[in-house]
C-alpha cells in the first residue's frame, strides 16, 4: 500500500512539472534576460534595405537611395555575419517588398568569404556584385552591407571585395 502511495505521489509531481513546462512554454514568458546564450538558434537583427518612402539624399547629379533597417530573425547565433549577408543577398520578403522596400544587390550576388578580424568584416564577393548603373546605386550598396554588419555586436567596420579585391569598391 505503502509503494501505490509513493508511486501515485511521484507520477502527481510528473505531471505537475509537465504542466508547468507547457505552460511557460506556451504562454510566453521567458526565462532568460534577453542576452545571446550559446543555446540560441535564432536572433533577432537588422537588415538594411532600399526604403523609397525615405528621405532621399541628393548629389550632384543623381538622388541616392537611404536605406532603412528591418527586423530579422537570423537562424544559427554562431554564424551570424553570414547568416545577415544570406538574408541580405536574398533581399525582401514579399511583406517588405508590399511596404516598399528593395535591395540595390544585385540578384546574382554570391558571397565568397566572410570572416572577422579584431572587430572588422572582410566579405568577398562574386563578380555580379560590382555590375551597377552608377555611384549612387554603388553608394547606396555599400550602406545596405556597412550598415547591416556594423550593427552586429562584434563588429564596427566592414571591407568590401570582389573577387578578393579591393580597389575601387
Amino acid at each position: 500500500m505503502e509503494n501505490s502511495k509513493n508511486t501515485y505521489k511521484i507520477l502527481e509531481f510528473g505531471i505537475l512539472i509537465f504542466a508547468i513546462v507547457l505552460f511557460i512554454k506556451y504562454s510566453g514568458i521567458s526565462l532568460t534576460n534577453g542576452t545571446a546564450g550559446a543555446f540560441e538558434w535564432e536572433k533577432e537583427v537588422n537588415i538594411y534595405f532600399v526604403d523609397p518612402l525615405v528621405t532621399k539624399i541628393e548629389t550632384d547629379r543623381n538622388t541616392c537611395a537611404m536605406v532603412k533597417a528591418v527586423e530579422r530573425k537570423i537562424p544559427n547565433a554562431e554564424i551570424l555575419g553570414p547568416g545577415v549577408i544570406d538574408a541580405l543577398l536574398k533581399g525582401p520578403t514579399e511583406r517588405e517588398k508590399r511596404q516598399g522596400y528593395d535591395s540595390a544587390i544585385n540578384k546574382g550576388t554570391l558571397l565568397q568569404k566572410f570572416e572577422i578580424k579584431n572587430r572588422v568584416a572582410y566579405v568577398d564577393f562574386n563578380q555580379s556584385f560590382w555590375e551597377v548603373a552608377d555611384s549612387c546605386e554603388a553608394q547606396t550598396i555599400r550602406s545596405q552591407i556597412k550598415k547591416t554588419l556594423t550593427n552586429l555586436p562584434n563588429i564596427d567596420s566592414v571591407v568590401i571585395s570582389v573577387n578578393g579585391q579591393t580597389e575601387g569598391i
